[in-house]
């Protein structure tokens, strides 16, 4: 997915987050605000289409076993391919810390591929910041969590 999509959900997230709610909805007035700004509407639809997949991931329906939790989490094929060692790193790392629980991290895998593959290490992590943020902001009671990654510095870099 084009870097362009990822300026549209950063600014949606930065401008449009419901304060009285933990999602951030779709619709006619956003994709409207969205066009005023001069977002194209492929830019939109891309936008838009993650984040109806951001709002189908926070569902029980995909909510890992209770297993899941025990578990050794190995990085498919496919994922290996887009996440570079870098981001599945520090995926593991929000994980171990306890930002991420096994349904975030899930979460944030799929948002991930969904976004495509980066080859800039530095903006990747930058850019794993933001969607563990967005994650955690459409998640119930994560406000800590949240708070912590928006405030670390350089990105996703573990420490």
């Amino acid at each position: 997915m084009k870097e362009d999509v990822l300026d549209v959900l950063l600014y949606i997230f930065e401008n449009f987050q419901d304060e009285d709610s933990s999602h951030i909805l779709a619709n006619d007035n956003l994709v409207e605000a969205l066009e005023d700004v001069g977002f194209t509407d492929g830019e939109i639809k891309g936008a838009i289409d993650w984040l109806d997949g951001l709002v189908l991931a926070t569902s029980e329906t995909f909510k890992p076993s209770a297993e899941a939790d025990q578990s050794i989490r190995l990085f498919s094929a496919h994922e290996q391919l887009v996440l570079s060692p870098a981001v599945q790193g520090a995926i593991m790392y929000f994980e171990q810390r306890g930002i991420l629980d096994a349904h975030a991290r899930e979460m944030v895998i799929d948002r991930m591929t969904a976004l495509g593959q980066q080859e800039d290490e530095e903006v990747a992590l930058e850019r794993l910041r933001w969607v563990v943020m967005m994650v955690l902001f459409n998640m119930q009671d994560r406000d800590a969590e949240f708070a912590w990654v928006e405030n670390l510095e350089g990105g996703a870099r573990a420490h």
